[in-house]
């Protein structure tokens, strides 16, 4: 019963009733400015960490094309026929 109490007497220190918007308005608490510029800071923060990441990724990609176009190409021999990988007692024809 006396946590009512305490209660309604923050809301309603100036005596007004409970239906008056001013009232309400009154009993907030202001906004938290503090708060917004920690996340604000926090979220400023994180982006640069993206940013710069993806900078150095981008770095080390363009290295590693240039790394890459360095070396000399592969020679890869391409065979004429396709194998048999037919079991030894199959016969095979040609068409």
């Amino acid at each position: 019963m006396g946590v009512d109490r305490v209660m309604s007497s923050r809301i309603l220190a100036t005596g007004d009733s409970l239906s008056d918007p001013e009232a309400a308005m009154s009993a907030r608490r202001p906004f938290p400015v503090r708060t917004l510029m920690v996340c604000f800071t926090v979220w400023l923060i994180a982006t640069e960490i993206l940013i710069f990441d993806q900078i150095k990724f981008d770095a080390k990609a363009e290295l590693l094309e240039q790394a890459a176009r360095a070396f000399p190409e592969p020679r890869v021999m391409v065979p004429t026929e396709r194998p048999s990988n037919l079991s030894s007692g199959a016969k095979m024809e040609r068409l």
